[in-house]
């Protein structure tokens, strides 16, 4: 990799800012730089926000604190908390529903015991002074009496954990409206069409190759600016060369419409973590629709395209008929038949791949890019940003107007050698072994059927074991 000699310079007063991208990271960047007052921003995305095929675009998101040792993360989730509040009054006042809804994190571990992501949890959130948040259980018999719809998954072995009552979860696609409207009532520009809003590279200086002075987009047209900031989610390795700092990974999500009497009653449900350190498995509180969402957080699936490799999203806006892999709702099933076994005998109606851009430890890669002048990457969600979108786009200022924080030194370029690749903190117990998505003559990779997800499938899929 060849690196510029010339230091990152911030943008100064008047600058022509250029933000590529408008989901959690691209959004709340524009919002928290126009409230300055002093910058020209223009948003490019290729879809209407929120984009349909983006991580961010969906019905929830968790809302949490717990973050073992990683308590940058867990005092950054604090200051969300109050964001989160006020967006919620700015709602309440136009009539709107609320955007965070602070039910509760339910973290069940296994085996009679916490694991070591939730005992370091409870450690550092007590020792930071917010115990009070914290509602441990001693015995099986408590969480039972506490919460009864999970009589059933206490019994086979998740038996021990606690609450965090300050948790709970975000209606993302309505938070990332919420957000664009304040980017639009602060003034920042948006350019946005499969063509006219699309990135199709960084515009780079002809005599000064490494020096970026825009972006070119899909019609042929140059925009210049100041400063680029690439806020692509898991489209960002694809664009720009990013030396194996970020992957895009594919992970699953599906979708139950549960009946009026279990929707009475799983409406009621704080998010839970179903022992996640090792299983990977969580979900929701039935929404305002009725839809339980249940996911999985684990190392994901690659998609490489042909020419180079890079592993790229495949979604349902250019793949319609895409669901998940067949070896993973056979997982799905199985995990819920002990879990909540009162969804074996519902349908799934709807499933997808929701796409992180996952860096090589877990940490966000947000700075300037080593190898280019006037360019600022911010990435690496790694599955656990969108919390964060009230308050992310406060330190990525300070980033962009070049100031040095605890932030920026734990965000900034890593040059890690892809060997020394972990996975956040709660998913330190999962095998990180990525599969190929729709790999030919793998059939475990192929995208499951509409008829499978019939809930009579799982008697003839769940005993077969999944060769992952």
């Amino acid at each position: 990799m060849t690196v510029t000699a010339d230091r990152y310079t911030p943008p100064s007063p008047g600058s022509k800012i250029i933000v590529v991208g408008g989901g959690c990271f691209g959004l709340s960047t524009a919002y928290a730089l126009a409230l300055k007052k002093q910058y020209q921003i223009t948003v490019f995305d290729r879809q209407p926000i929120p984009s349909p095929d983006a991580a961010s675009t969906d019905i929830n998101k968790i809302v949490r604190m717990d973050y073992a040792n990683d308590t940058l993360y867990m005092h950054l989730a604090v200051e969300a908390f109050g964001l989160w509040d006020q967006w919620n009054k700015e709602r309440a006042k136009k009539n709107l529903e609320p955007v965070f809804h602070q039910n509760g994190v339910l973290l069940l571990s296994g085996k009679d015991k916490l694991s070591d992501f939730e005992r370091n949890s409870i450690r550092n959130i007590r020792e930071a002074g917010y115990g009070h948040f914290i509602e441990e259980y001693k015995c099986p018999e408590e969480i039972i009496e506490r919460f009864p719809a999970f009589e059933k998954a206490v019994k086979k072995g998740y038996n021990t954990g606690y609450l965090n009552k300050a948790g709970g979860w975000c209606n993302s696609s309505e938070a990332v409206k919420h957000i664009y409207n304040k980017c639009i009532e602060e003034g920042v520009q948006f350019v946005i069409g499969e063509q006219k809003g699309c990135l199709d590279k960084v515009h780079c200086d002809t005599k000064n190759p490494n020096t970026v002075v825009g972006i070119k987009t899909k019609d042929g047209q140059t925009h210049y600016g100041d400063l680029v900031l690439l806020t692509t989610g898991s489209w960002t390795a694809g664009l720009v060369d990013m030396h194996n700092q970020v992957v895009a990974t594919g992970q699953q999500v599906i979708h139950f419409q549960p009946p009026e009497n279990l929707r009475r009653l799983w409406e009621k449900l704080p998010v839970w973590l179903g022992d996640i350190s090792n299983t990977g498995f969580y979900g929701f509180p039935c929404n305002a629709d009725g839809k339980l969402k249940v996911g999985r957080h684990h190392s994901g699936y690659l998609h490489p395209r042909v020419e180079d490799q890079v592993s790229v999203p495949r979604t349902q806006v250019t793949n319609a008929t895409d669901t998940i892999p067949i070896s993973t709702l056979r997982e799905f099933r199985e995990f819920l038949d002990h879990f909540l076994p009162e969804t074996t005998n519902l349908d799934i109606t709807f499933a997808r791949m929701c796409w992180y851009s996952d860096s090589i430890d877990g940490d966000f890669v947000i700075g300037p890019h080593p190898q280019f002048k006037n360019m600022i990457v911010a990435c690496g969600d790694s599955g656990h940003a969108m919390k964060f979108i009230p308050v992310i786009g406060f330190k990525i200022r300070e980033i962009v107007e070049g100031r040095d924080t605890e932030y920026s030194h734990a965000w900034a370029w890593r040059n890690m050698d892809a060997k020394d690749t972990k996975l956040d903190g709660i998913r330190a117990d999962s095998l990180l072994q990525r599969v190929v998505l729709c790999e030919p003559n793998n059939d475990e990779a192929r995208m499951a059927t509409e008829g499978e997800f019939k809930a009579h499938y799982f008697s003839s899929l769940a005993p077969q074991k999944s060769k992952l």
